[in-house]
């Protein structure tokens, strides 16, 4: 699926590990409870990603596509009904 925003791409967003994916995964599930049900995209300052360690890029840029595509996810399915 083709994201409609994108994150810059002249910063470097190296790959994420798996255990840190299962780690974020695992809590999101947890504070799924206690977030709205409705998703709204999610934001994000360029010149504080780039200040970021290479492994906290990783894991922003997993968090902020998979909440990304939640959120189009979303929105499709609400103009289809």
């Amino acid at each position: 699926m083709e994201l409609q925003q994108k994150l810059p791409a002249d910063i470097f967003f190296p790959d994420i590990d798996e255990a840190t994916k299962q780690f974020i995964d695992a809590t999101r599930a947890q504070s799924r409870a206690l977030a709205s049900a409705e998703p709204h995209p999610m934001t994000f300052n360029v010149e504080a990603i780039r200040r970021l360690t290479p492994e906290a890029r990783a894991a922003f840029r997993y968090i902020w596509e998979r909440e990304q595509q939640r959120y189009e996810e979303f929105q499709r399915r609400k103009l289809m009904n």
